[in-house]
């Protein structure tokens, strides 16, 4: 038989297949609960748990960019001459990500995973290779957009590991993906911190210790991992012809627009041409797609309108707005705390260690939170119930922070560190909930949505919350330190002065003509109560996006029949390949 000939009947043979899976009685399809075959328990094998592993690290390590550059990237943008294009360094890594995730996490239901995970990791080793080498803003801009889109691919990991384990461990599967960003976001700061100290080969090597980490998960999972090919039952050249190529085309615009807005926001004012055309032409290209998601008759929609509307919204829109709302929420609560160490509990003959110490608070928080999810949760239960209350709770210690001072330094570490430990409980738990929103042959297409929540939510929340504490800064800033300058001894010229120099720290301070050390000293303490009164802004202010996220979690659906004995996904070089109903 000639090879045209075997690929034709490949094609036909899975058309077959999936005819017969459409029609049989026991698809998901009607309720979208995972099939279980025989109720039998089925083994996660050794080889398995080696896979797992490797696409624990492919997340990890492609995630470390993300608090290495959100430490340095001011300092970095000074060391490189070009400080306004700070901002960018950062944010250009979560417009690239979201857009990767949207077009290849949905994709890979019909490619299959394995191409997309080495891919992203092979990307990830040339994109931090440029921003490790980069003597120019330009080129690590460019080096954090490709890392980006490589980390969209790589994060793919995020519903590849959940689907090689039992749909009961579906939740703890979600952990195991992110076990490694628990490095990232803990020691991250850190580390950031000592590379940018010891000058450029600390710096660079932050990056090219990220190329070389990604290149050996590119080799384990060429050597390991083996999907089904066809994890829909559809054949290649079919798929090709049925891509909503027009859809990819509409969001791409749309993300990319209105982030840009969004981070031109950040920094320029809201009325200024650059932050007012993207965000106006992006909105209204997102609602174009929507409307051709909704209403042109597509074979492949990258949002099936199906989905969102399955149980009245509760099977996949209630989880995903619970995940945006809690994402926004804590992004709000890690404004709220980098300011506080930055700015009230430390000064800048503070010891490094000193903040750092402080950073911990954070993301043991977090750790805790997905350790008790994993262990508590799995005999607790009450899936819903449990969502409900830590979200609330998550809440109620992140508003708390409101009453920060720079005498509440122990209740304040308290309070940040039961808030990131309900977070890490509800972040979990609403990925396992909007993953198990869709058919699990579709599992791509929920896993991007969750993924692509979590990163737009990151970008829009982090200007907000920093346009609301800039403007508390600005108007508490005339109230509070203009008084405390004048008193004194400074004449309202000066005090003016001495405002406007106090945000390029307080050596700018004493260098402005006139000022006295008990000026300086009463600029310093008069800056910091101004930002005391900016942290509770933005502290009460985040609570409506909780609040938002504790309400929608009253209409989640009970997910216990859901989280069954049945594997998803089986690899094709294991002892259990002919169970996959695709290959």
């Amino acid at each position: 038989m000639s090879t045209a000939e075997k690929e034709k009947a490949q094609e036909t043979t899975l058309v077959e297949a999936e005819q017969q899976h459409i029609e049989s009685p026991s698809s998901p399809s009607s309720d979208l609960v995972p099939n279980q075959e025989d109720g039998t328990a089925d083994k996660v094998t050794f080889k398995t748990w080696l896979v797992v592993f490797a696409l624990s690290m492919s997340y990890g390590i492609s995630f470390w960019p993300v608090p290495i550059m959100g430490t340095i990237q001011t300092q970095l943008a000074v060391i490189l001459n070009d400080p306004p294009q700070s901002a960018w360094l950062g944010s250009v890594y979560n417009i690239a990500t979201c857009i990767a995730f949207m077009l290849c996490g949905a994709n890979s239901d019909l490619f299959g995973r394995r191409w997309f995970l080495i891919g992203g990791n092979v990307l990830m080793v040339v994109g931090s290779v440029i921003v490790g080498s980069a003597k120019t803003t330009g080129a690590a801009i460019t080096g954090m957009v490709i890392s980006g889109f490589a980390g969209g691919n790589c994060q793919i990991s995020a519903f590849a590991i959940p689907e090689l384990l039992p749909n009961k461990w579906r939740h703890i599967g979600v952990v195991i993906a992110d076990a490694f960003v628990y490095v990232d976001v803990i020691a991250g700061p850190i580390v950031a911190r000592y590379g940018l100290a010891a000058g450029s080969p600390g710096w660079r090597w932050l990056f090219y210790s990220t190329a070389f980490g990604n290149g050996l998960v590119a080799v384990a999972l060429i050597l390991w991992y083996f999907p089904p090919r066809h994890p829909r039952g559809i054949p290649f050249g079919q798929a090709f012809r049925e891509l909503d190529y027009i859809g990819g085309v509409l969001f791409t615009a749309a993300v990319s627009l209105i982030l840009v807005g969004v981070v031109y926001a950040s920094y320029l004012p809201s009325n200024d041409g650059k932050v007012i055309g993207p965000l106006v032409s992006g909105f209204a290209t997102l609602v174009a797609f929507a409307c051709w998601e909704t209403w042109v008759p597509l074979k492949q929609p990258l949002t099936p309108p199906r989905l969102f509307k399955h149980n009245y919204g509760r099977s996949l829109s209630a989880p995903m707005v619970v995940t945006f709302s809690v994402t926004i929420y804590y992004l709000g609560t890690n404004v709220i705390w980098s300011t506080i160490i930055g700015t009230i509990f430390t000064t800048p003959s503070s010891p490094t260690s000193l903040a750092a110490k402080y950073s911990l608070a954070q993301g043991m928080g977090v750790l805790v939170g997905a350790i008790c999810l994993s262990t508590i949760g799995t005999k607790l239960k009450h899936w819903k119930w449990s969502q409900c209350f830590c979200v609330t709770m998550m809440t109620m210690f992140g508003g708390l922070l409101a009453l920060t001072t720079e005498k509440t330094r122990a209740m304040s570490i308290v309070f940040c560190f039961f808030c990131a430990t309900f977070y890490g409980w509800a972040q979990y738990l609403s990925i396992t909930y909007v993953q198990f929103g869709a058919e699990q042959t579709e599992l791509g297409i929920a896993g991007r949505l969750a993924g692509t929540g979590r990163y737009a939510g990151t970008s829009v929340a982090s200007t907000v919350y920093v346009t609301i504490l800039s403007n508390a800064v600005s108007s508490n800033g005339v109230k509070k330190v203009i008084p405390a300058v004048m008193q004194a001894g400074a004449s309202r010229a000066l005090a003016q002065q001495v405002l406007a120099a106090l945000p390029s720290g307080l050596g700018a301070v004493a260098a402005v003509p006139g000022t006295t050390d008990s000026i300086v000293v009463a600029a310093a303490l008069a800056w910091r109560d101004t930002y005391v009164a900016g942290v509770r802004t933005v502290a009460l202010a985040s609570i409506a996006f909780g609040a938002l996220g504790a309400i929608t979690c009253l209409f989640l659906e009970d997910i216990t029949p859901k989280m069954n004995e049945k594997i998803e996904i089986y690899l094709e070089n294991d002892v259990n390949a002919e169970r996959n109903v695709y290959h």
